[in-house]
């Protein structure tokens, strides 16, 4: 009778890939049909379960859109300013001259002309009003024409932080900033004098949104795709769900004329989190980040060290008895293999002990 080598496969997932270690049995010693030492198997049920191949990277917690906010039209001393890790929205006081406070609007459009009674029809003027009405100050409807109601609105909103009630927004007494921000370090004194175009840098800050950033081999670019979805843990363990929002298009290294510089190279990736309260406590922290490469759900899966790799090429498993079976195998998975062929759900089959 020919001979048929049969090998055990252990495999280790460590990323995508894996490490394989044979060790042979000789199909005539297991003359019964059985296997070789039935004291050293267990049994174990197919069942179906949710196989996901992942590549585990490191990033960063922090905070999205990094920006600092200048004041380019104050003309004065610089007499206030918020501290680190203040959060402002539109009403809040950016920074204060001469006591004067200066109000946050919120938009998209700079604050590039003055808006006041007669000025010419603007989205800059619906933006405006869509601040007041937020606000709690009506400017009746809400478009792109500066009326009486817009003006009555802006003298009132004035008046909530005792400036002079002009119906005019001027750079002098507001700014607008493109969202709500967290404020970050301080970049200038208390004190300073402020000149108008000068455009003095008064302090950081960042978006209130929480992401999580890490720098990517280039070569694994594929990998983080837009919309690609990812599981971040955080140094308590607990594991938050995420996807790939941003992936930025140029490799960064800091001297892309050098070999070594260019080995070196990385390409920023951020990731979004679908569910922020998670990191609720947390303003910066390292994580670790599994992007998905591939899920497979409710499949059939058994346990990787249930497969023996026949000598002529493919997998089996011995069922419940000992009966050998030929299976199809697919993903590989967290120490188990899906199998597309071969096994029902809830047949038993045997793996090593212990």
């Amino acid at each position: 009778m020919r001979r048929l080598l049969l090998a055990t496969v252990l495999v280790l997932a460590l990323g995508g890939g894996g490490v394989v270690a044979f060790s042979r049995w000789d199909a005539d010693a297991d003359t019964d049909g059985g296997s070789e030492d039935a004291a050293t198997t267990d049994l174990v049920e197919v069942g179906r379960r949710t196989l996901v191949d992942a590549e585990r990277i490191s990033g960063d917690l922090g905070y999205d859109d990094a920006r600092s906010v200048s004041a380019d039209r104050a003309d004065g001393v610089l007499t206030w300013l918020p501290e680190e890790g203040r959060t402002l929205r539109a009403g809040d006081v950016a920074y204060r001259v001469d006591q004067e406070p200066v109000v946050v609007l919120v938009g998209a459009i700079p604050l590039y002309r003055e808006l006041s009674d007669g000025v010419d029809d603007g989205a800059d003027v619906r933006q405006l009003e869509r601040n007041l009405k937020r606000l709690g100050h009506d400017p009746g409807t809400v478009d792109t024409e500066f009326t009486d109601a817009t003006e009555e609105a802006v003298e009132e909103l004035q008046a909530d932080h005792g400036l002079e009630e002009t119906g005019v927004v001027t750079g002098a007494d507001f700014v607008v900033l493109p969202e709500a921000i967290r404020v970050g370090a301080v970049r200038t004194d208390v004190g300073a004098t402020l000149v108008p175009g000068a455009a003095t840098v008064l302090y950081d800050a960042t978006s209130t949104r929480k992401v999580v950033t890490a720098d990517v081999d280039p070569s694994d670019e594929s990998l983080v795709e837009v919309g690609r979805r990812a599981t971040v843990t955080l140094p308590d363990g607990s594991e938050l769900r995420a996807e790939v929002s941003e992936v930025g298009t140029v490799a960064t290294a800091t001297d892309t004329e050098s070999p070594e510089a260019s080995a070196d190279a990385t390409l920023p990736v951020t990731f979004t989190l679908l569910d922020p309260k998670g990191t609720r406590g947390l303003t910066a922290a390292p994580v670790t980040v599994d992007v998905t490469r591939q899920r497979q759900k409710d499949v059939l899966a058994v346990p990787v060290t249930a497969l023996v790799a026949l000598a002529e090429g493919g997998f089996a498993v011995r069922r419940e008895g000992g009966a050998l079976v030929a299976v199809e195998t697919g993903l590989y998975s967290d120490g188990h293999v899906e199998i597309t062929s071969g096994l029902a759900e809830g047949d038993r089959v045997e793996v090593p002990a212990g």
